[in-house]
């Protein structure tokens, strides 16, 4: 399979503080949470507003936990390892590509993403027709350009993955907490525990103008 890529004019990622024991109902049991401290794990809320791809144009929220990368000896270290255990699109075809090709399970009903921005800020207001989901404000610190390593981990009943996801465009990132998050209740926020989730990033995001690119799936 050759490199697939996704064109985006804007993404935005923020990492939150959940309970570490949260984070394990959601994972598969080969994974395990990484940890910011004792207890504390990770969960991550990124929206994205795909301009080109191989089907075509669209938006896409991705729920995720943050768990320990696979490094293997002489390989450049990722940035971050997600395991998405619930991702949402604005198109039918955009989500039977991601579930064919990349596994990875999805809300299966149109989503929306609004994005909106106002100074230094952005916000993605995410939606099924009148229902939120979620709504989660960053910020932007100093912009460089950047091409980052990540890693996503997925799984079938007989099979589990690991793709090389590669993140390049015009990035900022900041740990200054000045961002905000509102989770709704809505089907995809089930297995959250919405009041123990933290409201506000410890790490926020934003990359404009870029690419997305996966590597071919590796089983693991």
């Amino acid at each position: 399979m050759p490199l697939t890529k996704y064109h985006f004019s804007k993404v935005i990622n923020a990492f939150f503080e959940m309970p570490s024991d949260n984070a394990r109902e959601l994972l598969p049991k080969h994974l395990h949470p990484l940890e910011i401290r004792h207890g504390q794990g990770v969960f991550s809320v990124t929206a994205f507003d795909f301009r080109d791809s191989m089907v075509g144009a669209y938006t896409e929220v991705v729920l995720a936990v943050i768990v320990p990368p696979l490094v293997k000896p002489g390989e450049p270290m990722p940035k971050s390892a997600f395991y998405p255990f619930f991702v949402a699109t604005s198109t039918e075809a955009a989500r039977t590509h991601a579930i064919e090709r990349w596994h990875l399970p999805h809300y299966m009903n149109d989503i929306t993403v609004d994005f909106e921005e106002s100074g230094k800020q952005i916000s993605a207001h995410v939606h099924e027709a009148d229902q939120p989901i979620v709504d989660v404000t960053i910020s932007h610190h100093n912009w460089v350009d950047a091409d980052d390593l990540y890693q996503s981990f997925m799984h079938t009943d007989t099979h589990h993955y690991k793709a090389n996801v590669h993140m390049a465009g015009t990035f900022t990132q900041h740990e200054e907490e000045t961002g905000e998050m509102t989770l709704h209740a809505h089907p995809m926020c089930e297995g959250l525990r919405v009041d123990e989730i933290a409201s506000y990033p410890f790490r926020e995001m934003w990359m404009t103008n870029g690419v997305q690119t996966f590597e071919e799936l590796e089983a693991i």
